[in-house]
């Protein structure tokens, strides 16, 4: 079977929704890949950050305006290879919680709640809150608020759950989701 068979398969289940986000973030990430290096090698990369403005989420209400589509798809988009690593990593770990207690849907319902609610943070930020006025117009990418959510309803829903991590042992999920939600304030 070809790569675009299995990608096709795993779209038609109903029951595979977890692995249906990673690959949206996955296709997303090597279509843009596939894009900069073709505009690139063509002489054309003047083109490419037109074309990831249609992706990204940008603090400037004007231009949120003339894009709103952009509120989720800035979550489905990745610019570094580790961003979007760690990212799936942590979606595919905390989803399979998720999606076992609560199902297919709450996950998705997940993601795209914890995505908007990330975009009304950062738009909140960006517009309201004096020290971030002059990076007005910044923009923003990547999963990580829906899955900061994800993880925190993982936390909320088995706080006492634990995971065996590398270099430190059991670590409670509570714990992990903590130390997350601190790191995200802390960017």
């Amino acid at each position: 079977m070809s790569i675009v068979q299995d990608i096709r398969t795993a779209f038609s289940r109903r029951d595979n929704a977890l692995i249906q986000l990673i690959l949206l973030n996955i296709l997303v990430f090597a279509g843009l890949i596939v894009l900069r290096t073709i505009l690139t090698v063509s002489s054309a990369s003047g083109y490419y950050p037109p074309v990831l403005r249609q992706f990204e989420l940008s603090s400037a209400l004007p231009i949120l305006l003339r894009h709103p589509w952009t509120l989720l798809t800035y979550a489905f988009t990745h610019e570094g290879f580790f961003h979007i690593l760690f990212n799936l990593l942590n979606l595919y770990w905390f989803g399979q919680l998720i999606r076992e207690y609560l199902g297919n849907r709450r996950l998705v319902s997940l993601y795209v709640l914890g995505a908007l609610a990330g975009a009304a943070v950062f738009l909140l930020s960006y517009n309201f809150l004096p020290a971030f006025r002059p990076g007005l117009g910044t923009p923003v990418v990547g999963a990580s608020a829906a899955v900061t959510a994800i993880i925190v309803a993982g936390a909320t829903l088995l706080p006492d759950y634990t995971f065996m991590l590398i270099l430190l042992g059991p670590v409670k999920i509570k714990w992990i989701a903590l130390a997350v939600v601190l790191i995200s304030l802390a960017g």
